[in-house]
């Protein structure tokens, strides 16, 4: 039976050492500017608070950032918390997700994951860097399009690689972004999903567990990807803080043994297999 996971919400004293925001001080000013007062109408003051005080009171915490995260947000997570107890102990896993919300999927799959498996780690928008409790865990992914960006992703995949061949935990959304509908109203569909994934399997001979988050974003939040990716970057805050005090749901499938995908060589061809595993757990 699905269990629902409920915390306290508690107030603390706020630090203001740094700030939660998708804007780059390397972007150019007008976009830097736009990101940071759409932010700034739609949601970040609070969240930024939530992180702040959670900051002040990192010492006297003895929780990890996760539960911390789930707690502060009020979030109720509903799973099946056999699934989640039959994740192997050890050995190399790739959790491959949807991606429907931006922040709150990636830090609920986290959650679930720190719970049996300490040693993971998450590939995620470089803009996390910005929260040192995550340095131990994100494998930052550049997502600004330059030669730059994509020679310094090189290195993150090669970590993500290493760390598998060592027997840890990789966490992945394969669309790269976060759901869109094609339309306004449409249902939330995940972009293709990158090769990367398959290929991280290949190499680390590693076991599957698809994970499928149920709902999407905001009617808001497909408007504007329809005309400027900016905004839309600049409005997860918002969606992020809409999330707080609701429910979530997180299908946890059963776990797909490397063993069973051995002898498929094409990487696409086994993408579309995990992929269809993912959304074979949506609840109808």
């Amino acid at each position: 039976m699905p269990v629902t996971a409920k915390l306290p919400f508690r107030k603390i004293a706020r630090d203001k050492s740094v700030s939660v925001t998708y804007a780059n001080q390397n972007d150019p000013f007008v976009r830097r500017l736009t990101m940071r007062s759409v932010e700034f109408l739609t949601g970040q003051p609070k969240l930024n608070r939530i992180y702040q005080r959670y900051r002040a009171e990192q010492g006297r915490e003895a929780r990890n950032f996760w539960d911390a995260a789930i707690d502060r947000l009020k979030l109720n997570l509903t799973y099946d918390p056999v699934r989640l107890s039959n994740i192997p102990k050890e050995g190399p896993l790739v959790v491959v997700a949807n991606h429907p919300y931006g922040v709150i999927d990636g830090l609920t799959a986290c959650y679930l994951i720190s719970r049996v498996r300490p040693d993971f780690k998450f590939l995620a928008h470089s803009a996390f860097l910005k929260a040192p409790e995550l340095n131990d865990y994100l494998i930052p992914i550049h997502f600004e399009g330059s030669s730059s960006s994509l020679r310094a992703n090189v290195e993150p995949r090669r970590q993500a690689i290493s760390h598998l061949s060592n027997g840890g935990v990789i966490i992945i959304f394969p669309a790269g972004r976060v759901s869109t509908s094609p339309k306004v109203f449409d249902e939330a569909v995940d972009a293709p999903w990158k090769l990367f994934a398959a290929s991280m399997i290949q190499r680390s001979q590693a076991d599957v567990l698809p994970l499928h988050f149920e709902g999407k974003n905001s009617w808001l939040f497909h408007f504007v990807s329809l005309f400027s990716e900016s905004l839309r970057e600049a409005v997860l805050l918002g969606e992020t803080r809409k999330r707080i005090n609701s429910t979530l749901t997180a299908n946890i499938g059963e776990i797909i043994a490397f063993e069973k995908l051995a002898t498929i060589t094409d990487r696409q061809e086994m993408l579309d297999i995990i992929r269809s595993k993912v959304f074979e757990l949506q609840q109808r």
